[in-house]
């Protein structure tokens, strides 16, 4: 025997069972989720833009820093190694043949950081500290001479040529190679000043122009944070360093360099 069939369902019980209408969201709830988005949005192009300036840019200009190091080096003589570095000699340096704007100087190297190279050219353009290049200050002195060689590089972005700034004790050593000497200096103290504090490339730093220098200076500068942190160019990081003696170049490297030899 089969069941009968069940009775019709009346109009009103459909409706009953029908599931209720969602409401739409307000407006503020359509606001917040549209700013959620452009929040996400943002982020993502901001990490972008991080990772495009710290590390991308440095990738980038690698070759230019490589290729202006390959150019001057072919341009002179092959360096002769002898068992025994060259003996400083702490007399004039020879004089220095002024360049023009954007031609390289010499290398800059800090042995410390694992025998860091880093090309000047005469200018601190934007166009030439981008290409990973470090700038000689236009109105210091040339390397050697009396008064203070100034030179800027950037810290973090395109060639990140003085990062490790900060690490720099007093004491340690830093080479400048020109194409007939090498010429060593050590650091001698560090600070931290405001951009307006132009007076630290002056012939004698923190002295009024016209001061007699009696000193042969090298100063570094990059840009920093009030506090000397990497990520920042409110303030800038000076490192002030002394002349202390120099070689020959024909005379092979200058017993800061031996620990190039292998590289």
């Amino acid at each position: 025997m089969t069941n009968p069939p069940p009775p019709p369902r009346r109009r009103a019980d459909v409706q009953r069972t029908q599931a209720p209408q969602r409401r739409k969201p307000s407006l503020f709830i359509r606001f917040i989720g549209v700013l959620g988005e452009l929040m996400i949005t943002a982020s993502l192009v901001i990490g972008l833009f991080i990772f495009w300036q710290l590390y991308w840019t440095t990738w980038e200009v690698e070759g230019d820093r490589e290729q202006a190091i390959a150019q001057f080096e072919e341009r002179l003589p092959e360096i002769t190694e002898e068992d025994a570095p060259p003996v400083p000699r702490t007399d004039d340096p020879p004089a220095f043949e002024p360049v023009g704007y954007g031609e390289t100087i010499g290398i800059l190297h800090i042995p410390v950081w694992d025998n860091m190279k880093v090309p000047i050219v005469h200018g601190t353009g934007q166009e030439l500290l981008d290409q990973a290049l470090g700038g000689h200050y236009e109105t210091t002195q040339w390397p050697g001479e009396l008064g203070n060689f100034a030179v800027a590089a950037h810290r973090r972005s395109y060639g990140n040529n003085f990062r490790h700034v900060d690490t720099l004790e007093e004491g340690t050593p830093v080479v400048m190679e020109t194409s007939n000497a090498f010429l060593v200096y050590k650091v001698r103290y560090k600070e931290i000043v405001l951009p307006s504090q132009v007076d630290v490339v002056y012939p004698v730093p923190h002295e009024p122009l016209g001061t007699q220098p009696t000193e042969r200076l090298l100063t570094m500068t990059t840009c920093s944070t009030e506090t000397g942190g990497q990520f920042g160019n409110s303030h800038r990081y000076i490192v002030n360093l002394e002349f202390v003696h120099w070689t020959p170049r024909d005379e092979g490297l200058p017993a800061e360099l031996r620990s190039e030899k292998g590289n």
